[in-house]
């Protein structure tokens, strides 16, 4: 039922949205990853007073399609994306029709593996993104998008990612809680489960991946030196394992919908933080740009490389912090990257090869872009 009905939806959206008129210099954003470090809600940001623009959730034109109900539905949210003359978006997208022009800012320089690059073939995607423009940072980022996507190199724009725009030109301290801390550290693990169905690496039961974690030695270390920790997960993973984390003065899980209250990103916090504990997410590449400490924790590095696979090897190399598959080695990491910081060097070296630009202009670089397709001095 579900093939017939897809193929169905396709003609009817193939045969109508040709006759559909594109409105001239008719804007919509497509936003997948606000409050989590979004690029497409700050240009919108920076377009609404300027052109016609929408901005609309992901959720709203590309949902599960279950039923006749929903194929309709789906038809409809399509046929009014026909109308417009530039998409914007962070996530991929196919355009409907070839007078449209299609701009994607993507959402981070890829560690991990995806699309063409992933190590299960069955995922590949015969039909590769129709993109018009793909802003990216630096020839490096632009290697890694064009294996992992396919779309050539010579539809990227090096212009750098407006949402790193946040880190370069840090505003004020929204949050004044965090005034009362010495240090604050923030935890943003990547997701291991949600996506595509599968689990990638181990899941932890608690706040960290350890055999020998203990809450209450962390928490007491956290109190000894005036450390906060902000827990922020990958928004796929919140509804998993949100609720295993721990309420405590010293601990704060950051949620989306926390973050949606403030009104604020995600990267507009990253600023006020003094050091990064990831693993696997490529947070850490736009983190550089605050030339702050980073930790990696790497207790699953094996189970990772065959679930999902690494871009980048060896792992060591371009990962500048401490590696850690303990807790007391994490312990032992954090006083050294406050005390010594011996990767300081390291991280200079990396910023300057997955940034070109870093001068906090990469909105204004690319809401030129926009202008000069908009005045026709440029076509895809």
């Amino acid at each position: 039922m579900k093939p017939l009905l897809k193929k169905i939806s396709i003609k009817i959206i193939s045969t109508i949205y040709k006759r559909v008129r594109i409105r001239k210099a008719s804007i919509l954003i497509i936003e997948n990853a606000y409050p989590s470090g979004s690029s497409t809600k700050r240009i919108y940001d920076y377009l609404k007073g300027e052109y016609q623009v929408d901005w609309i959730r992901s959720d709203e034109i590309l949902f599960k399609r279950k039923n006749t109900s929903d194929y309709l539905n789906y038809i409809r949210q399509m046929l009014k994306v026909s109308r417009y003359h530039i998409i914007i978006t962070s996530h991929g997208f196919r355009k409907l029709k070839p007078e449209q022009v299609l701009i994607d800012l993507w959402h981070g320089i890829p560690l991990k593996a995806m699309g063409f690059m992933e190590n299960d073939e069955r995922i590949y995607d015969p039909e590769p993104f129709n993109t018009d423009y793909l802003i990216t940072n630096s020839k490096l980022d632009s290697m890694l998008m064009a294996a992992c996507t396919h779309i050539p190199f010579s539809k990227h724009h090096i212009l750098g990612s407006p949402r790193t725009d946040y880190l370069l030109n840090p505003g004020k301290n929204k949050i004044k809680e965090l005034e009362k801390y010495d240090k604050v550290i923030i935890y943003m693990p990547t997701f291991r489960q949600g996506y595509r169905k599968r689990t990638e690496g181990k899941i932890s039961d608690g706040l960290f991946p350890f055999d020998d974690f203990e809450e209450n030695e962390w928490i007491q270390y956290l109190q000894d030196h005036n450390y906060l920790l902000i827990v922020k997960l990958h928004p796929l993973e919140e509804k998993y394992v949100i609720k295993k984390m721990t309420g405590h003065p010293n601990i704060w899980v950051l949620s989306t919908e926390t973050l949606l209250d403030l009104d604020m990103d995600l990267y507009e916090l990253l600023p006020h933080t003094d050091l990064l504990i990831t693993d696997y997410s490529s947070v850490y590449i736009d983190y550089l740009l605050l030339d702050q400490p980073m930790i990696f924790l790497q207790h699953d590095l094996q189970e990772y490389r065959q679930t999902r696979g690494l871009l980048l090897e060896p792992y060591d190399f371009w990962t500048p912090g401490y590696k850690v598959k303990t807790q007391s080695e994490l312990i032992h990491a954090v006083e050294k990257s406050f005390d010594r910081d011996e990767y300081a060097e390291r991280r200079q070296n990396l910023k300057a090869v997955f940034h070109v630009h870093k001068d906090g202009k990469a909105t204004g670089r690319t809401v030129e872009l926009i202008d000069r397709i908009i005045a026709g001095h440029v076509k895809p």
